[in-house]
Formats: C-alpha cells, structure tokens, sequence
C-alpha cells in the first residue's frame, strides 16, 4: 500500500507545474508608452497560493495593469496603466490585504 501512495503521489508532483517556474512568469520588455512599473520586495511568498493571492488583490486595483510574482526571489512587480499611479502605502496595503508584507518598492527599475 505504501508503494502505491508514493507513486500517486510522484505522478501528482510529475504532472503539476513546478512551484515558482509556473508562477514566475517572465514580464515582456517596457513597451513604448507603458506605464510604471513597481518592484516591490515581499516577505513570505513561498507557494502558488501566495502568488495567485497577490495578484488577485493587487490585480484589483484600477491602476494595474499586470501583476508578475517571482516566489523565488520573493518579488512582486507591478505594472501600471499608462497615465495611472500606485503611491507605495497603497501598494502595501494592497499586499497587506493579501496577508504579507511589504519590505521595500523599487519604481521604474526595467526602464
């Protein structure tokens, strides 16, 4: 019995995406005209469910346009709609809302 669980259970792990490769999708270039992009240094990303939550809640906001979350390196960056602002209280209380918490917002890092 034992061996048949362990199987299943490599079967599962085979088939489902691996945590963070999944996850971290890869942001396309700064488009010509595109809006801000934030940066922000998240505590306790460690699963899909961390990330699906962030971008959930950020992904809300009507000045998101996109919501990348790294678990690897434990980032979340944001980009905006061209002509919209996130001040960085408002992007921790975001990320805040989701359960984590914010150690520091880099803006326009990719530009």
């Amino acid at each position: 019995m034992k061996l048949v669980e362990t199987l299943a259970l490599a079967a599962a792990l085979t088939l489902s995406p691996v945590a963070g490769s999944a996850l971290a999708e890869t942001p396309a270039k700064a488009e010509a005209g595109a809006g801000e992009i934030l940066l922000a240094k998240v505590n306790g990303l460690v699963c899909d469910f961390c990330a699906q939550s962030i971008r959930k809640i950020v992904g809300k906001d009507e000045a998101v346009q996109k919501v990348y979350v790294d678990l690897s390196k434990g980032e979340v960056r944001v980009d905006l709609k061209p002509g919209k602002s996130l001040d960085d209280a408002a992007l921790e209380a975001l990320i805040r809302k989701a359960g984590y918490s914010m150690v520091s917002v880099d803006r326009n890092f990719a530009k």
